[in-house]
């Protein structure tokens, strides 16, 4: 099924606009054929093609909303991955990219004392978790948090299952594995550093606050790596109908 993705429907009527609009055109679709529209809140819309504009000034497909059903999530958890963006812009958007086709629901880039990037383009994350969440037939539209400093989001929840990974020996750490039985609350966040890690203060006042040490394995990961793997993991051990 082809998704188009639209975030505002008015009165059973919709207008897609740029690159939406520049897909029906590439698909040849016309006036009174049907698509599919997802508005990232878990509704799946039909909707016939009521008008084209295609000018140097606009480039507009206008919609009429036929039916509109609610979609049931594709998983029985929420994952909240904050992680530290990496130096090269595209490997973070890759991770991005992997990690909502594998399940994620929410991500909060993060500056730690060690990050080696102070901003994110959000314009640019954005565009590419709309597009990941067509591809994998997503209904539920991932929320993207910029940057914000690591000190700022350590707070204690005592409703999620809150990780820290890092690469530290001197602190206990577990597998994903280990953590099954808690990972019954079905809300769980996973901190990943930059390259240099998190540092030993950032460890220390993480667990002072309750957090869980993480390992992802005997192998030290980039960056981008640890969050896909992390995304992965929890889809293989609670199940995903993907």
């Amino acid at each position: 099924m082809q998704l188009f993705y639209i975030a505002h429907i008015d009165n059973d009527k919709a207008i897609l606009k740029e690159e939406e609009a520049r897909h029906v055109k590439v698909l040849r679709k016309n006036i009174n054929d049907q698509l599919h529209l997802i508005d990232g809140n878990g509704y799946l819309y039909e909707a016939l093609i009521s008008g084209i504009i295609d000018t140097k000034k606009a480039n507009e497909v206008h919609l009429e909303i036929i039916s509109k059903t609610l979609q049931a999530r594709n998983r029985n958890y929420h994952f909240h991955l904050f992680i530290a963006p990496t130096k090269q812009n595209e490997r973070v958007e890759w991770m991005l990219e992997k990690a909502i086709e594998t399940g994620l629901d929410a991500i909060t880039f993060i500056q730690t004392e060690h990050s080696e990037k102070s901003r994110v383009n959000m314009g640019r994350l954005e565009k590419i978790c709309i597009s990941a969440m067509k591809q994998s037939g997503e209904f539920y539209k991932p929320v993207i948090n910029d940057l914000v400093l690591l000190k700022d989001v350590l707070k204690k929840n005592t409703e999620s299952l809150q990780l820290i990974a890092h690469c530290n020996t001197r602190f206990e750490k577990q597998s994903l594995q280990a953590y099954s039985a808690s990972l019954s609350t079905k809300h769980i966040q996973i901190f990943i550093g930059p390259e240099g890690d998190f540092s030993e203060n950032e460890i220390n006042v993480a667990y002072t606050m309750g957090y869980k040490g993480l390992s992802l394995g005997t192998t030290r990961l980039r960056t981008e790596t640890a969050g896909l793997y992390a995304a992965m993991g929890l889809s293989a051990l609670l199940g995903n109908s993907h």
